[in-house]
Formats: C-alpha cells, sequence, structure tokens
C-alpha cells in the first residue's frame, strides 16, 4: 500500500483523526446504567418482581455492546430491552420509564464524561501553550491587522493569546456543564411524569447527576442543553480554526514565522518538496462541520411543538459526533504545539506607529501632524523607513525599545513574564476543580455498580 512520506513515523496524525473506524461509542454504556438506575430504585421501591435477575442481565449487558447491538432494532434501547426479556427477565423495565425520558438521560450522561475529556483537552493546550509562551519569550514577530505586518510583538504575546481564548471558552463550557447539561431527566416518562411513585431525586443520586432536571416537560421534549453545548463548542473551534489558519499562513514559504513537526505535515503524492500543514487543515475543516452540526440541530427543533417528537432522534449523531471532533481537534493541537519551532521575523515598517509617537513627544506636535509627517517621508523613501528617519534627523529605534511599552496586557517580556506565571495559577485552579468533578462522577458510577452487584448477590433488600 502505498503511504505518502512525511506523514510522520511514529503517529498518522491524518488517517487516525478522519477516520469513522476509530469512533468510540459511550450512548451504550450510558443507556445501560440509565436502565440499571431505574431497575435499582424500583427495587429499592418494592413495586416489581424479578428485579434481581434483570438487574444481573443488565450488569452482563455492559460486556456485551457488539452483541446487542449486532440485531435489526430501532435503536440501542429497543435492542437491550429485548435482549433482556429474551434471557427471562426485563418485564417490568419499561415500567415508570419511557424511551423518551432514558434517550434523554443516557444524552446527557455521555454528554457529561465527553464534556469533562475536552475540558481536559483543552487544559492541556493551554498548558502546551504556556510553556511554548515562557520558551519564546523574547522571539521578535509582528503583531498583523489585515494580515499585514503592524506593530513589533513576540511569540509569546501571540500564544498567550491563545491561552486566553481558550480560558474564556473554559469557562463558558464548564458552566453550561455544570448549570445545564448536569440536570436528570430520568423519571419524566413521555412527557408528564407517570403514576409510578418514582423519587427523580434518587434516580438523579443514582446515576450522579448534580441535579433534577424539575419540569418533565423541558427534560424530555428539549434538546437546548445540546444547543447551548454545541453552541459554546462551535466558538472554541473558531477560535481554533483561526489558530490553525495563522499557523498555516506562518509556515508557508517566503514567511517561515513557524517550523511544523513533521509529523503533522505531508508531502504530495506527486511533488516530493510539498511539507503540506494537513493536520491544521483537518482541524479547520472540523470547525466548520462543527458548525454545520449546531445549525442542523437548530433547524430540526425550531419548528417542532413542544414535547417529544422523533426527529430529535437525528440529532443524536450530530451532537455526540461533534463532541468527539472537538476533542480530537484539541487533542492533535496539543501535540503539534509541543513541536512547533517558532523563526525570529524583525519588519522594520512595523517601527513605525513607535516612530510616529516619539516624533510627537519631541518635537511638541500633535500625533496626527507626526503621523502625516512620518507618512509623507516614508512615501518619498519608497517606504523605506530607514531612509524616511534618516530624512527627518532621525535613528531606527531597536525593536526591544518598541516592545518596553507598559500597556497592561501588551509584549513587554518583563510583563509577559509575570502574566505567564498569572495564566498557571489560573489554569492550576481550573484543573484542580475538574479533578474534583470527575472524581465524584467516577465515584457515583462505583457506587451505582456496587449496589447493583450487592442486590444481585442477595446482599442488598428492598422495600418488599
Amino acid at each position: 500500500m502505498y503511504r505518502r512520506p512525511g506523514l510522520g513515523d511514529q503517529r498518522d496524525w491524518l488517517l487516525d483523526f478522519t477516520s469513522s473506524l476509530k469512533e468510540d461509542k459511550p450512548i451504550f454504556r450510558a443507556v445501560v446504567l440509565t436502565a440499571l438506575a431505574h431497575q435499582i430504585h424500583l427495587f429499592e421501591l418494592g413495586l416489581v418482581p424479578e428485579v434481581r435477575e434483570t438487574i444481573s442481565l443488565l450488569l452482563d449487558a455492559l460486556e456485551r455492546e457488539e452483541e446487542i447491538l449486532s440485531g435489526d432494532f430501532e435503536d440501542v434501547h429497543e435492542a437491550l430491552e429485548s435482549w433482556v426479556m429474551e434471557r427471562r427477565g426485563g418485564g417490568w423495565m419499561a415500567y415508570g420509564k419511557s424511551r423518551n425520558d432514558q434517550v434523554a438521560t443516557a444524552l446527557r450522561y455521555s454528554a457529561i464524561r465527553m464534556l469533562i475529556s475536552i475540558l481536559w483537552e483543552i487544559n492541556r493546550l493551554r498548558g502546551s501553550l504556556l510553556d511554548a509562551a515562557i520558551s519564546n519569550l523574547e522571539l521578535k514577530i509582528p503583531a498583523f491587522t489585515h494580515l499585514r505586518p503592524a506593530q513589533p510583538s513576540t511569540v509569546s504575546h501571540y500564544l498567550l493569546y491563545i491561552e486566553g481564548e481558550l480560558f474564556h471558552h473554559y469557562r463558558v463550557i464548564w458552566h453550561v456543564l455544570r448549570q445545564v447539561v448536569d440536570l436528570c431527566p430520568l423519571g419524566s416518562g413521555p412527557a408528564a411524569g407517570s403514576s409510578v411513585p418514582l423519587d427523580r431525586g434518587r434516580l438523579a443520586d443514582l446515576l450522579g447527576f448534580a441535579g433534577v432536571e424539575s419540569n418533565t416537560l423541558l427534560a424530555t421534549g428539549s434538546r437546548s442543553f445540546e444547543t447551548l453545548t454545541l453552541g459554546a463548542l462551535s466558538s472554541l473551534m473558531v477560535v481554533l480554526s483561526r489558530f490553525c489558519e495563522d499557523l498555516i499562513i506562518w509556515s508557508t514559504p517566503g514567511i517561515n514565522i513557524v517550523d511544523l513537526p513533521k509529523d503533522h505535515v505531508s508531502t504530495s503524492s506527486i511533488m516530493p518538496q510539498k511539507r503540506n500543514p494537513v493536520t491544521l487543515e483537518v482541524v479547520r475543516a472540523k470547525a466548520g462541520r462543527l458548525i454545520g452540526s449546531l445549525v442542523t440541530l437548530l433547524s430540526v427543533t425550531k419548528g417542532l411543538p413542544s414535547g417529544y417528537n422523533l426527529d430529535l432522534q437525528e440529532t443524536n449523531e450530530r451532537f455526540l459526533g461533534a463532541l468527539r471532533d472537538v476533542r480530537d481537534s484539541l487533542r492533535v493541537l496539543s501535540d503539534l504545539i509541543k513541536g512547533v519551532v517558532f523563526r525570529e521575523v524583525k519588519v522594520e515598517e512595523t517601527l513605525s506607529q513607535f516612530v510616529a509617537e516619539e516624533l510627537s513627544r519631541r518635537k511638541g506636535i500633535s500625533y496626527r501632524e507626526a503621523h502625516s509627517l512620518l507618512a509623507s517621508a516614508l512615501r518619498e523613501s519608497d517606504w523605506d523607513l530607514g531612509r524616511a528617519l534618516s530624512s527627518l534627523g532621525l535613528e531606527t529605534p531597536s525593536f526591544d525599545e518598541a516592545l518596553a511599552t507598559n500597556v497592561r496586557g501588551g509584549p513587554n517580556p518583563e510583563k509577559l513574564r509575570n502574566e505567564i506565571e498569572a495564566r498557571r495559577r489560573l489554569l492550576r485552579g481550573d484543573i484542580d476543580k475538574l479533578v474534583e468533578y470527575e472524581a465524584e462522577k467516577m465515584e457515583s458510577e462505583r457506587r451505582l455498580l456496587d449496589l447493583a452487584r450487592k442486590i444481585v448477590s442477595g446482599s442488598s433488600t428492598g422495600v418488599s
């Protein structure tokens, strides 16, 4: 099989990143655990017979995904219930529970785990950017406006801009996760509950949710938790796409601000000299795909009447696929940024603003006059700053002088050093909270499974 040279011997990022065969499927486990929590609660209430056998089969089902999903069923819920019933259990699986509330619960349960993974990847990329920022603290490059060199800056200043974007998006996603997604729909029935005396707070506790989505119609018939999530993630992916575009432009021969790692470039199949920025291009494309997923969800739901409609089923694949795309894009960029090499590029014309400001101070004239005076000298000198300044009796300042500005948030290397340490403290705080939150979710799942095993073994008894 032909293998493009230059794609990287250690990792085939492009092939791994674009392969649909490697997608994980967290939804199956979430569906089984949701059914398990419901059966455990029915056992606790003493409402149904043969529940121990059903719980035992559901525990077994966790290890039989391929077998259970091999049949011809409408969805995973129907496949699971049929598999359990074929083994002399499960006749009471639908008692007090609709597929509507189970679907919504499984989706949220899966989304919580995927968002935790995304938050970890954001933090990993933030850490990589801060490491690169301290390593390139004084490496000079232009800051661009209109894709033209504008002012003297540094690589560190640029990388802190990207890290700052990630920080803002991290906090928004964290808020959506905690305040919107982490609410349990289970027990809501098709739309307005059921006559079965379920304790929805207990169901939420069994599954480790932070709380209950209190209105049953909202719990089962709304997908705003998906659109709110994808809204934040789409904005994040736009940031990543712009970051990729910068690196693609900066790595172009003739500009050469960036040298991309060999594991993230590919040669052409016919032009051996090419070093195409393939993984950056894929991330850029995935940003567009994510925006498309958000528009799809909004378009599907905008015309629906209240309550569950089967149209909502069409959003599931797009929603979960979008979460995977974001996670994988962040993971790829974290690896890429560790291997990027930045080169110092000093464009003399970017000193013009600094010179005009100095001219205004020294000659005691308004800035607009100084701007006009320097612009005229530049035109007469064919836009050569050195010659223009010489005609005005001035010397060309150094880039270090221009960077020594005291403006808060600017590229002054000494101020950036302090800023990097402040950003590291923020990152450590975010990591500590995420560790605690993820541990709570892992512990709640462990408790659920332990309780199920105790019920099956007979060491735990229900009301009856």
